[in-house]
């Protein structure tokens, strides 16, 4: 098992969602197969890896005021484990309190809603003409 394989993981919204699924992403070196990665991951979180997926990324080209830039290509695994099993680097739980400022902050959204439409409703809205608006001064 050599764990410099693997680089780090890769946070971003897909890879959350993903990993609700069982499916986690990680950045791994350029020369890295599956059945490295399957079997590093494997020893060093303790869980069970069905499928690796790996993807080679291009970097992009950037443009900047010295002229082009490239950023680094990497490539990235993307692991399906057995269904039960997590990685405590995707998890993210939130506290009971913050679940009901959630909800409470919900009822309020609706509320001004609701109120703005009535806002909206009352107001009355008159059209100038041409020759009533007035003339910007130069």
């Amino acid at each position: 098992m050599d764990t410099s394989l693997i680089k780090n993981a890769l946070i971003s919204e897909k890879s959350f969602a993903a990993a609700g699924n069982s499916k986690f992403t990680f950045v791994v070196d350029k020369s890295a197969t599956k059945a490295e990665v399957a079997e590093t991951v494997a020893e060093l979180f303790d869980v069970e890896v069905l499928d690796v997926n790996m993807i080679s990324v291009k970097g992009k080209v950037k443009r900047t005021r010295k002229g082009v830039g490239k950023r680094s290509d990497f490539k990235k695994a993307i692991l399906t484990l057995k269904k039960g099993s997590k990685i405590d680097l995707f998890e993210v739980e939130k506290d009971e309190k913050s679940k009901k400022d959630d909800k409470k902050s919900k009822v309020t959204e609706k509320d001004s809603q609701n109120r703005s439409k009535e806002k909206v409703s009352d107001t009355k809205v008159t059209v100038r003409s041409k020759k009533e608006m007035p003339r910007k001064v130069i």
